[in-house]
């Protein structure tokens, strides 16, 4: 009997963590304001070029608009400025899973997997030291995805098309007040 007493307030006290456990991961919801106030501070770091703390910025955006493609976007070019390939994919991808006619979406996601493309075949030409055809054959690919990165317009390398507009200007453009 003495067994039962203890086990009850143990499972008691184990449901209320778990409860509280589980209110303290779901999303954060600020004040509209204060959510415009840091779109804005993560948007002026971008264009001040301070991808460090518009990383921070827009990564504490996600919390209040987990889903908005537009934070996603930016941080996708956010990550490729970073030399973070892997992350920016991860969030190009996360974009095109809301909206699969993104086309610049499309196009930094082939951007970021055509520099993946490129590292790999380099790192295979160095490793490829007693395979002469395998080496060969790797610095092949690893100059034509060079080539293939730079724009033949403009003889510039490709480079990530920059952000849609930042959610408050999306609604101020639709005629919705932020």
């Amino acid at each position: 009997m003495a067994q039962k007493r203890t086990v009850r307030p143990r499972c008691a006290a184990v449901l209320l963590l778990l409860a509280l456990g589980g209110c303290a991961s779901a999303p954060r919801h600020r004040d509209p304001a204060a959510v415009l106030a840091l779109e804005r501070q993560a948007a002026a770091a971008y264009e001040q070029g301070d991808m460090t703390q518009a990383l921070y910025r827009y990564r504490d955006l996600l919390r209040d608009l987990p889903d908005d493609d537009g934070v996603w976007f930016r941080l996708g070019n956010i990550y490729a400025k970073l030399d973070q390939p892997q992350d920016a994919i991860e969030a190009y991808q996360r974009v095109l899973q809301h909206d699969g006619s993104n086309a610049k979406a499309w196009h930094n996601l082939g951007v970021m997997l055509v520099r993946q493309a490129q590292a790999a075949f380099a790192q295979s030409a160095q490793a490829a030291r007693h395979d002469d055809a395998l080496r060969d054959d790797s610095l092949a690919m690893a100059g034509d995805l060079a080539r293939l990165g730079r724009s033949a317009a403009t003889g510039r390398k490709a480079a990530p098309a920059e952000a849609p507009p930042a959610p408050a200007e999306r609604a101020r453009g639709a005629g919705a007040s932020p």
